[in-house]
């Protein structure tokens, strides 16, 4: 498999990790010193991100899809930009946004985690 595939089955178990709401599988993904900024602007570390995502006062995600996924590979550093259509819920408000995500990706032996990245509101096409 290529970087690119290995990067994408990470994000596909973190896609279905939130779903799913399993905070374990989560950690599975991470770097001990993981650090996420979100849309909001909120800066994350690794258990604040997974409690963000799986706690009882999180997010709750119905999915999360990727599109345009492009990886950079450095050897033991790999960098993904890519499209994210999420639909999740939050205070009880159904939320459906499309975001720009930013992932740095880090070489464990064959294995690759997550170790932080940054996520903004993909903005309107012009005229919309």
């Amino acid at each position: 498999m290529s970087t690119a595939d290995d990067v994408r089955a990470v994000l596909e178990r973190k896609a279905a990790a939130l779903k799913q709401r399993s905070a374990a599988k989560l950690l599975e993904l991470l770097e001990a010193e993981f650090v996420y900024v979100t849309a909001s602007g909120r800066r994350l570390r690794r258990d604040a991100y997974v409690e963000n995502g799986t706690g009882p006062h999180g997010l709750r995600f119905q999915s999360q899809e990727i599109e345009g996924l492009e990886v950079a590979d450095f050897g033991d550093i790999a960098i993904a930009t890519m499209t994210l259509h999420d639909r999740f819920e939050v205070q009880g408000h159904a939320v459906a946004e499309t975001y720009r995500s930013f992932c740095v990706f880090r070489r464990h032996g064959s294995a690759w985690l997550w170790a932080g990245g940054q996520t903004c509101a993909a903005g309107r096409p012009p005229n919309s």
